[in-house]
């Protein structure tokens, strides 16, 4: 199986690992299983002929081989390297001959193990390059193979393939999934002491052992368990924690942010979401995002002055008159590079990262249909997202400044935030009541946009350049 993150528009997809190793993912036919709970990739097929498959891998290894030496080549297959219909035998003769012709010292290939056969492991064989075969043995535990990740096969048949390859002389790797399934998720005493048992076998099988994180993949059904919130990915933390002393072995190698996770949904699954009330307010799409800002997002370091700011109605936000004037009015600071822009509204807590993001360009929460009701839940589950973004990353910013409209429910919502952590000293209210009666009285909206207020943020994040605090 293939975990590392690629571009599904290519055929192939070079990682530099560093100037010796190499990873290359190579998209051609289908998984031969494709059933996987977890997995996306397998249930992908890619037409692509053999001869451009060819083209590409050798200009990419004639390449590399210009920069130095390719100690270790790692082929991903998004399916099985030695499966006869992904990769028939003469390509796979070609594929060692080249690795032999270009210098590659070690070559690790993956495959299910019904395809370890000694047929084809004689393709393979190499006097100038060390193969190594990986093999998903995910979970060592026979019911979650067969009923909860769905792999179709047993421990016994990742044990014989082993046997085969070491028979033959060949390297033997092994992959190991951990919170693969809402059931590991939510039996955490059950999944670690599986995990266990899992890992002692692994080290006794294999050379190396790769702990792997599972990410919710587009098009798995473990996706769908993280949109309906019944799983959730592992946090840097709770990986670490869960793989333990594990981790120092070896022989181990963790691979906790697989994918470069990031809230990715198909085109299929997008809708414009356009409302008010609860529905609107805690759509699973949000939810997952907010999760993901809280848990696995981490703030530029180079910015150390937050500055929160209202929606608009166009988006993203940036095309927005009003975020145009905004812009316009504090680009030109010396400060500014320091400064990160923070939206908050409907979806949650959102950095500037992410405002053209799905589903972040694609709601409308229109106001005037907004009850007392819905505006107290709205004022509650807003400061619930800004103080779990605070508790999380407020270390990284030495001052908060918060420029809305006087009186706004996301503004109050701020407030009682910074109130309830004891952060009220770091946060800077931009337009008070006196500018806002003034701004009032001339009958101006939106109220962010007036020159007074525009020239308010100008002079108080002038001030925050020349504090010391």
């Amino acid at each position: 199986m293939g975990l590392a993150k690629y571009n599904f528009n290519l055929i192939l997809s070079l990682i530099v690992m560093s100037k010796r190793v190499v990873s290359v993912i190579l998209e051609h036919g289908s998984c031969g299983w494709g059933k996987c709970y977890f997995c996306g990739w397998g249930k992908r097929r890619v037409e692509c002929s053999l001869d451009e498959l060819k083209g590409r891998i050798f200009n990419m290894l004639s390449s590399k081989r210009r920069e130095g030496e390719i100690d270790l080549l790692k082929v991903f297959s998004s399916g099985s390297f030695l499966d006869p219909k992904q990769f028939p035998d003469d390509f796979v003769s070609w594929f060692i001959r080249l690795c032999e012709s270009f210098g590659v010292k070690e070559l690790i290939v993956e495959s299910r193990p019904e395809y370890i056969t000694e047929d084809r492991l004689k393709l393979l064989l190499s006097g100038k390059v060390k193969v190594t075969v990986a093999i998903g043995l995910e979970l060592a535990d026979d019911n979650i193979l067969l009923n909860y990740y769905c792999k179709g096969l047993r421990v016994d048949d990742v044990v014989n393939a082993v046997k085969v390859l070491r028979g033959h002389g060949f390297g033997v790797r092994l992959y190991l999934l951990v919170n693969g399934h809402p059931y590991l998720y939510s039996n955490p005493e059950i999944h670690k002491r599986i995990f266990e048992d899992s890992i002692k076998l692994a080290l006794d099988l294999a050379d190396s052992v790769v702990v792997i994180n599972a990410y919710p993949h587009v098009g798995s059904r473990l996706w769908e368990d993280w949109i309906n919130g019944s799983w959730r990915p592992f946090d840097e933390e709770e990986f670490k924690s869960f793989v333990g002393g594990w981790g120092m072995h070896p022989k181990v190698e963790l691979d906790f942010n697989n994918l470069n996770f990031i809230p990715k949904f198909p085109r299929e699954k997008q809708i414009f979401l356009h409302g008010v009330g609860h529905d609107y307010l805690v759509h699973p799409y949000y939810e997952v995002w907010q999760d993901y800002i809280v848990r696995f997002y981490k703030p530029p370091k180079s910015k150390d002055i937050a500055l929160f700011l209202p929606c608009a109605y166009r988006k993203p936000y940036t095309r927005s008159k009003t975020w145009k004037a905004i812009l316009n009015a504090i680009y030109s600071l010396p400060i500014f590079p320091r400064i990160h822009l923070i939206a908050v509204s409907s979806p949650g807590v959102i950095p500037y990262e992410f405002i053209n993001y799905y589903p972040f360009q694609s709601y409308d929460w229109p106001e005037w249909l907004e009850t007392e009701e819905i505006k107290r839940e709205y004022i509650e589950v807003t400061k619930i997202r800004v103080k779990k973004y605070l508790m999380k990353h407020a270390s990284n910013y030495k001052i908060f400044y918060a420029y809305f409209r006087y009186g706004a429910e996301t503004l109050t919502a701020i407030i009682e935030a910074f109130r309830d952590l004891g952060l009220s000293d770091k946060l800077r209210v931009v337009i008070d009541e006196g500018l806002a009666m003034e701004i009032e009285a001339e009958g101006f909206k939106p109220m962010v946009a007036h020159p007074k207020a525009l020239n308010k943020l100008r002079e108080m994040l002038s001030e925050a350049a020349s504090s010391k605090g």
